[in-house]
């Protein structure tokens, strides 16, 4: 009885709602391709971040990836409603599309439904690449619960609300002449430029402290002893190339090395073991001289080398350049339930300028700057550097933005690239070194697609110039890319990245591209359907 009543009143629903469901005036719409392209960026932006993607994962995973991950989620309130949330633009502009297109609501109703499942399964599908990200099946279910709800918010608010997106875009678009946009374009960009500079400038090393000195072993504290033997030690105040550390790393001639070499310490003579290019502190055994093997210094985690004075020379002018290089050769004894620090610029255990250090199999590089001083988790960490008895020649350097580390002379493929994109997330969010490149990737995206729209706008009158116009066009959106990679250039020291020029181009096109994908001429639809007053209408 129960279920036959329950019945009833679902065939009474479906019947109200084809009787009431009327579509918004397709006359109100030129919105479509915008607000659907701006949902699907919004998606890919909330849930790809840092748009890191490891597809070795494949390979050593035991299920198949279209199977998605486990439910990890599962019973967590709010993360359900803000899946739903994040799909409701989608439905919307989905459902407004294919009114525009003059499909039936029934239509349109499965059809958003579907759509927003198989966006959710492809999201999902990434996210099991991403290691940083979780996929789960409940996932896509409140995603496309969350499509269905758009469907809903178009039938009985969608007529009001694109009216008046229609009424205040074509107000806004009348007022900006392409003179006036062409001048609030390069306000925007200036603006955004002059932000960039002292973001930027939060990734130099100002915040050194010349009182730390230089361990070898261990740190300051004396609580992170490494067991091990090291053969040389070189500290630099600028970055090296690669083709130098290839060639330092086989011996090759390297008289390019001597520029910035601020300490080099040969550990094959007897101690105490003093720098070679006389600018730093003679290393000597704290607490006491351990034994020697082959006239080679092994550091049994009870004797570690220190300097007795703080290498002020050192840091000042490691601080002077915002950039250094750290060579070591070393020897690790033991690689189970290792914690210690190879090299260590330090006060004490919580005073840091820098440190390499072991933990397992793992390499760890950590330095200090503004970014990475609080709110932050920015060491680096790069598994299966170390095996017991196996030499390693280690170098890692600093460019005033990208760090990098070389293994005998390999340069590891990780990127560690701290931006005024990691710079602005820093006043809002903690910074993990995992999302470096998704900071970067975010900044970029809110410069140069705002950028884009304007350029987009201009461009419309513009194309009535002819040749300047088109000129115009070209120099509106290669230059400002171009500025901007040289301006952080000039102030982290770096060098030119192509690919940063390359990402901010794409966006400021496909800006342009954006804003006006909904100003072509539109053929009136051939069915009229006499729309409806709902209560989110205007009267």
């Amino acid at each position: 009885m129960g279920a036959m009543l329950d019945l009833g009143w679902f065939e009474f629903g479906a019947k109200q709602m084809k009787n009431q469901v009327r579509w918004p005036n397709p006359g109100s719409g030129q919105w479509s391709n915008r607000l659907l392209i701006g949902s699907l960026i919004g998606i890919s932006y909330l849930t790809l971040f840092p748009f890191r993607f490891d597809f070795s994962i494949l390979h050593s995973s035991q299920a198949s990836p279209f199977l998605l991950g486990p439910t990890l989620k599962h019973g967590i309130e709010l993360d359900f409603f803000l899946n739903v949330l994040l799909f409701v633009p989608f439905g919307f502009a989905l459902s407004c599309r294919l009114r525009e297109r003059g499909a039936h609501w029934a239509k349109a109703l499965v059809l958003a439904f579907v759509a927003g499942a198989l966006v959710s399964y492809a999201v999902e599908l990434l996210q099991f690449f991403i290691p940083t990200r979780n996929s789960a099946w409940d996932d896509v279910t409140s995603n496309s619960l969350g499509s269905l709800a758009g469907f809903f918010v178009f039938v009985f608010c969608g007529d009001a609300l694109l009216r008046h997106l229609s009424k205040y875009g074509e107000v806004i678009e009348g007022w900006m002449s392409p003179l006036l946009t062409a001048a609030l374009l390069l306000v925007y960009l200036g603006l955004c430029f002059g932000v960039s500079i002292p973001l930027q400038k939060q990734t130099r090393l100002s915040n050194w402290d010349a009182a730390c000195e230089l361990f070898v072993g261990n740190d300051a504290s004396g609580h992170h002893a490494w067991k091990g033997q090291v053969s040389r030690l070189q500290i630099w105040n600028r970055a090296l190339s690669e083709g130098l550390v290839q060639r330092l790393t086989v011996g090759g001639p390297t008289p390019d090395a001597e520029p910035g070499l601020l300490a080099s310490y040969d550990f094959n003579t007897p101690a105490p073991y003093s720098d070679q290019t006389k600018l730093s502190p003679a290393l000597y055994w704290i607490p006491a001289n351990p034994s020697l093997n082959n006239n080679v210094p092994t550091l049994d985690g009870t004797s570690w080398l220190g300097t007795k004075s703080p290498v002020e020379e050192l840091t000042r002018k490691i601080q002077g350049t915002s950039q250094f290089t750290v060579r070591i050769f070393c020897v690790p004894a033991e690689i189970h339930a290792t914690d210690g620090r190879i090299v260590s610029l330090s006060q004490s255990a919580e005073n840091v300028n820098l440190h390499l250090r072991q933990e397992g199999t793992s390499l760890f590089l950590f330095f200090l700057n503004p970014l990475s001083q609080t709110h932050s988790v920015l060491a680096w960490r790069v598994p299966g550097v170390f095996n017991a008895g196996q030499g390693r020649d280690i170098v890692a350097s600093y460019d005033g933005s990208d760090a990098s580390i070389y293994l005998d002379g390999n340069r590891v493929r990780q990127t560690y690239r701290l931006s005024p994109g990691a710079s602005l997330a820093h006043h809002f969010f903690i910074v993990w070194t995992a999302n470096l490149g998704g900071y970067i990737v975010v900044y970029e995206t809110l410069i140069f697609l705002p950028g884009g729209f304007l350029i987009g706008m201009a461009a419309r009158g513009w194309a009535t110039w002819k040749t300047a116009g088109r000129l115009l066009l070209a120099a509106g959106l290669l230059l400002p890319p171009v500025l901007l990679e040289l301006l952080l250039v000039w102030v982290s020291g770096r060098e030119i990245l192509a690919g940063n020029v390359f990402l901010s181009l794409c966006l400021s096109i496909a800006g342009a591209l954006l804003i006006n994908a909904d100003c072509r001429a539109r053929k009136p639809l051939p069915i009229s359907l006499e729309p409806v007053a709902l209560s989110c209408d205007e009267e």
